[in-house]
């Protein structure tokens, strides 16, 4: 029960916060449900029809609007069986000449809707706005009015009946644009939803009696509140409060998007499979004294049920009926587990690659020597030479490369959660909940964690750095593609293990598998299962698309390290994202070599105009079988386009077969003719060893650019 404990606890804190009840989307009052009105129907304090209006978006176009409404909880989990809401509802139940103007196909409603009007009208605890729609509802003249305002569609055989449309077409701008059609394939305009607008009849009146739209006036929210809580006449000791109050009878829904009737508790059944023997619960004691299972106050589920709806719209992540949120109690801003690192605070790759700190150049395993000699390259072209030296007159360039992008992006992490921890208590209580609405009607909670928030913030920095990888993501202000380094999502875990057509039970349990590991941090190791099905599919390129082959590697790799690194000493690997030219074993070094063969043919076949995999992309798969003689044979093919190369780009061709020498050179050579199958380590070289490329290129053409500011200067 803590779970609910912590949802009724958020809403008490919540309600009491102006802040939060200021934002958009504001938490929603108990005994109060969310509803797509159709219909707003304005009537004065005296009960007199102004006129009505369909609802309509910010473009002006027809659309239903949610709004808050007042509802028991019969009327709240209604189904099939007729129950009226108290205040707002369909025409068909506050309409009391609708069953007169209907085709007679319809049962009149209107008598449910006014007992439960009339109830609350008549206690103590009545408020004016629902007194004035009370007295305008009895009056008859609904459905007359609505069609006066040309708000309903009249019969055009028979003004005196309404119309029941096959195409909304044939009426646009209308109703029938935000309903849906019924069983028998007509649009029933008796299922538009109205919604009342009270305003006052006296001039300077208004202030006085509050806004005049019903969903907005707090007053009339607490009215109902306070009379629905005398309904309920069990009373009994609550499990979460502690005390002696009225019980829970139904439980509310409405709390996953998808899945709208789903119920987190539902228990209706006495006689048949429910209990299983397992309490003598029967009408008479549930009655004298509630349920011997589940007592709950009716306030504390209301309240409780009110907040996760809130935090899942404000904050949470749904997907096919699976809701995963993270909160804090007191109503803080809250890291989610299921976003990205990106999303809360972007670490553009390039921006950082780039350093003119000479302390750190010295150390610098990529730095280039003078004696070093490469050829300039065309501008325009995406491949130029590595390293190259930018000579003018006096002015020498020489690059030096950043080895600390792991190191960078570690630190850039650290800052952003910092400020989430200085924006949290230390005391703080941190709840994470998962919701699975596996049916229709039944929702379960699939997994649920505490802790502190330092701890949670340190568990989402280890995922986020130890679960690291190069990827690329799209910058929301220039719509550019950037390159970043981020901790991959379960739902994209998911995608390239199973492919992107996995069905939603799958892609649950892959969340199911992964959350814990992000939660819980180290404590929790990752599934090795999710991590070999990625670098299988990382090493077929030729099987998916370009872009969904990048985003499979990333993943692969980023799920290759962190698998490692979270290993106990003994078997645990510490893999940097960036380059690890020290590094001797047999497979990160093939995974090195099949890197640079690859940028070599690339060129090559950007300099033909050719568009084609490369050899090396064509035998990937066959390579991490089979490495020793599969690089043969890529070796082998790679001879016609280095000869190409030489006319052209001699410096870059002399750069790479240097770069393939000192690779060869650091392996061993038992390790070299060793033919057996490449673990997923190799991904990790190829991968990081393409990345540097691709950055070193990079910084050459800035450099040039740089080289040529500098020239104008000069010549200014």
């Amino acid at each position: 029960m803590s779970w609910l404990q912590r949802l009724y606890q958020t809403y008490e804190l919540a309600s009491q916060n102006e802040e939060l009840q200021a934002q958009e989307s504001s938490l929603m009052p108990y005994y109060h449900v969310n509803q797509n009105v159709q219909i707003i129907v304005t009537i004065n304090d005296k009960g007199d029809f102004i006129h009505a209006e369909v609802c309509r978006d910010a473009n002006g176009k027809v659309k239903s609007s949610n709004l808050v409404i007042p509802a028991t909880n019969p009327s709240a989990n209604r189904t099939s069986k007729p129950v009226a809401h108290p205040l707002s509802d369909k025409l068909q139940y506050v309409g009391k000449d609708f069953y007169d103007y209907s085709n007679g196909g319809k049962d009149d409603y209107y008598h449910l809707y006014e007992q439960e009007l009339s109830a609350w009208c008549g206690s103590k605890y009545a408020h004016p706005k629902a007194k004035a729609v009370l007295n305008y509802v009895q009056k008859g003249t609904l459905v007359k009015d609505l069609l006066g305002a040309n708000v309903l569609i009249a019969d055009p055989d028979d003004k005196n009946k309404l119309a029941y449309p096959k195409q909304a077409s044939d009426h646009p701008d209308s109703v029938l644009s935000s309903l849906n059609k019924n069983t028998t394939g007509v649009f029933d305009q008796g299922a538009a939803f109205i919604a009342w607008r009270v305003t006052a009849t006296e001039l300077g009146k208004q202030a006085e009696r509050g806004v005049s739209e019903t969903w907005r006036d707090k007053s009339l929210f607490d009215s109902w509140q306070q009379f629905y809580a005398t309904l309920d006449s069990t009373d009994g000791f609550c499990y979460i409060t502690g005390k002696d109050s009225p019980l829970a009878s139904k439980h509310p829904n409405r709390i996953l998007r998808s899945a709208t009737n789903a119920k987190l508790i539902s228990a209706n059944d006495l006689s048949s499979f429910t209990f299983l023997g397992r309490f003598t619960d029967d009408d008479k004691s549930i009655k004298a004294h509630g349920l011997q299972g589940a007592n709950i106050s009716a306030v504390v589920t209301e309240k409780a049920h009110a907040a996760l709806s809130w935090l899942l719209t404000r904050q949470g992540r749904e997907d096919a009926g699976q809701a995963v949120v993270a909160w804090a109690i007191s109503g803080n801003e809250t890291p989610q587990p299921t976003q990205e690192n990106n999303e809360i605070a972007p670490f553009d790759v390039e921006e950082n690659i780039e350093t003119d700190d000479l302390e750190e150049e010295e150390a610098n395993p990529f730095a280039m020597t003078d004696d070093e000699d490469f050829d300039e390259v065309d501008d325009e072209s995406e491949h130029s030479d590595k390293g190259e030296i930018i000579t003018k007159e006096s002015v020498t360039l020489e690059l030096q490369h950043k080895n600390n992008l792991g190191q960078t992006f570690a630190k850039h992490l650290n800052n952003t959660m910092q400020g989430y921890r200085q924006n949290l208590d230390a005391h703080d209580q941190i709840s994470i909940i998962t919701l699975d609405a596996a049916t229709p009607g039944r929702m379960a909670v699939t997994y649920y964690h505490e802790a502190m928030p330092n701890d949670y913030i340190e568990a989402l920095a280890c995922w986020y750095q130890q679960f690291s990888w190069y990827a690329t993501y799209k910058d929301a202000e220039t719509n550019e593609r950037k390159l970043t380094i981020k901790a991959p999502i379960p739902k994209l875990i998911a995608q390239v293990a199973y492919g992107s057509r996995l069905s939603d039970a799958l892609k649950k349990q892959v969340v199911s598998q992964v959350l814990p590991c992000i939660v819980e941090g180290e404590a929790r190791q990752f599934p090795w299962q999710l991590v070999d099905l990625c670098v299988k599919r990382a090493c077929n390129p030729l099987a998916l698309e370009h872009w969904e082959w990048e985003q499979a590697l990333g993943v692969a790799c980023a799920l290759y390290r962190g698998y490692y690194l979270r290993q106990s000493d003994h078997h645990r690997r510490s893999y940097t994202v960036t380059l690890q030219t020290d590094y001797n074993s047999r497979d990160y070094l093939y995974g090195r070599l099949l890197a640079v063969a690859e940028d070599i043919e690339s060129l090559a076949l950007y300099i033909a105009g050719e568009k084609r995999n490369t050899t090396a992309q064509r035998y990937m798969q066959q390579f991490a079988n089979r490495p020793f003689t599969t690089w043969r044979n890529i070796e082998l093919a790679l001879k016609p386009y280095e000869n190409r190369l030489k006319s052209n780009r001699a410096g870059y061709l002399s750069n790479m077969q240097d770069l393939l020498d000192q690779i060869m050179s650091r392996f061993d050579i038992e390790d070299f003719s060793n033919d057996s199958a490449l673990s997923g380590e190799f991904l990790l070289g190829y991968h990081s060893q393409k990345m540097q490329i691709k950055l070193d290129k990079q910084q050459t053409k800035k450099a040039r650019e740089d080289n040529k500011y500098l020239e104008t200067d000069e010549t200014a």
